[in-house]
């Protein structure tokens, strides 16, 4: 089989390896070549972003409430807030 042309299951490995750690410049030609040509792992990547993103949105979130119910003292909180605001 030609080495640029990958089956699907080391397409889907590729996209689970990019979502922790960078792909070197052969495997993102070879994870894009595949995904124009098949829906399949197109739509394997779109939804294992949107798991990815909602994962870490879910964990800031509790991160950011647990914050707000640790903070004893309305100025901590206050302040808090406005570094939000700025940022």
């Amino acid at each position: 089989m030609n080495t640029l042309l990958l089956s699907c299951l080391k397409a889907t490995e590729l996209i689970e390896k990019d979502s922790f750690f960078p792909l070197s410049a052969f495997e993102k030609t070879q994870l894009f070549l595949h995904t124009k040509v098949c829906d399949a792992c197109r739509t394997y990547q779109k939804q294992s972003k949107m798991i990815d993103d909602a994962i870490i949105k879910s964990l800031n979130e509790e991160v950011e409430a647990e914050t707000i119910t640790n903070i004893g003292d309305d100025d901590a909180l206050i302040e808090m807030i406005q570094k939000k605001i700025n940022s």
